[in-house]
């Protein structure tokens, strides 16, 4: 991770100079953190061996959707600062993006999970069967983790930072023309925006639609946070917004 303005400032420099071809360069992170730990896993529940240390540079083979977990940059996150982005290491394990500067915003080499991508015809599918597995797994291992709902949709699809809240999620999505606006038939794996302005001043509300009626949500104002729900036909509070396939 790194800050908006010192990425840009290096753009706007890297932009005067001259292009030769340069050679491939190892993918590396500078710890900021005075320590950070050193994880088997990219989950703070993960077995810890160690930490890295202020000012080590550490190189990264791969990317993973993780926990979030708050750490050195979490200034910079409009999210509450938290931040799902792992990176695994050369020495196999795993730090914590927020913790690092690897001089980009975004996720630095493949992902972690690796291998060919699906058959087109079933691609979506699978992806969205991933994307609630991965929901579900959270709401049973870990259900009062305070996550944001558009975090945790996010990293369901193993994206990060895509968005700062759920109705910037949703204006883009309906800019696009992606937004389904009827209630009924809403599949496994959508996208569901909800808004309740009272309650989220705006920030909008996102789901998991499991393809019954039923949706997996984080965020939820009581614990557990991370739960299953059926929404009442009878809540004037909720207002249901349209429903998307996850970008």
């Amino acid at each position: 991770m790194r800050s908006a303005i010192a990425a840009a400032t290096a753009a706007v420099f890297a932009f005067g100079l001259s292009t030769a071809a340069p050679a491939q360069a190892e993918t590396t992170g500078t710890v900021k953190a005075p320590t950070t730990n050193r994880m088997t896993g990219p989950t703070s529940k993960a077995g810890q061996e160690g930490v890295y240390n202020a000012g080590q540079v550490l190189t990264l083979v791969c990317h993973t959707a993780g926990e979030p977990v708050k750490g050195f940059f979490s200034y910079q996150i409009s999210n509450g600062g938290w931040d799902s982005l792992w990176y695994k290491t050369t020495d196999g394990h795993y730090v914590a993006d927020v913790d690092i500067d690897t001089r980009t915003l975004d996720a630095l080499g493949p992902d972690c999970a690796g291998g060919a991508a699906a058959p087109t015809s079933n691609a979506g599918e699978d992806k969205a069967a991933h994307a609630l597995a991965w929901a579900r797994d959270q709401m049973a291992s870990d259900p009062n983790n305070t996550v944001q709902c558009e975090a945790f949709v996010e990293q369901a699809y193993n994206h990060a930072f895509r968005y700062p809240s759920a109705m910037d999620a949703f204006n883009d999505l309906n800019r696009n023309g992606q937004i389904h606006t009827s209630p009924d038939g809403i599949p496994e794996g959508a996208l569901v925006f909800t808004s309740n302005p009272g309650f989220d001043h705006g920030t909008g509300h996102v789901m998991l639609s499991e393809g019954n009626g039923q949706y997996l949500t984080a965020n939820y104002f009581t614990p557990p946070h991370i739960r299953e729900i059926r929404p009442s036909p009878n809540d004037t509070q909720n207002i249901f917004l349209g429903w998307a396939y996850a970008p």
